[in-house]
């Protein structure tokens, strides 16, 4: 689906509830070219470089340098922010959370032993392959509400996302 800016593109892995009107929402991205990110305002976002180089990653002036090796990084979906790739494109792995509905976190691992998945929403695989439930992964799979440890074959670079659903609707008062 195109970003908000109409800049580029995502696959949408999860999306609860399953309208525009989400409140929380997994997905992965293509970033062709430096630019500004999508406005979103009320969205906490996490990111996290899958593939590729990396990007220098600009939220209200302040640059991080993101690389498939940094931890994901938690901004303001409101705040005005802009990548600059290092070296050609690359996929991210974006957590968008809806203020006063969803709340989570992204972690990324690599690791080459069993990761325990008790108690997350998600696990995708960035990197490498994994068993998850018997169920043999590659580079982008996804398991929703995972059972049972991730198994790396070999090394695998996996990303584990929490997420609690707050039950206040976005219209109620603090």
């Amino acid at each position: 689906m195109p970003w908000a800016n109409g800049l580029g593109t995502t696959a949408v892995i999860a999306r609860v509830p399953g309208t525009d009107d989400w409140a929380w929402r997994l997905s992965i991205a293509d970033v062709v070219t430096d630019g500004p990110f999508s406005s979103l305002p009320d969205v906490d976002r996490w990111i996290a470089v899958a593939t590729g180089t990396g990007m220098v990653l600009t939220v209200d002036g302040a640059a991080t340098l993101l690389t498939a090796s940094s931890d994901a990084f938690a901004f303001d979906g409101g705040a005005t922010t802009s990548c600059r790739l290092l070296d050609g494109p690359i996929h991210d792995l974006n957590l968008m959370l809806r203020r006063g509905r969803a709340a989570g976190t992204l972690d990324v691992v690599t690791t080459d032993s069993p990761v325990p998945l008790e108690g997350l929403t998600a696990c995708v695989v960035l990197d490498g392959t994994a068993s998850i439930a018997g169920v043999h992964l590659h580079a982008y799979d996804a398991v929703l509400d995972p059972t049972g440890p991730a198994v790396p074959e070999g090394r695998a670079r996996l990303a584990l996302i929490r997420v609690v659903t707050e039950m206040r609707s976005p219209s109620a008062s603090p």
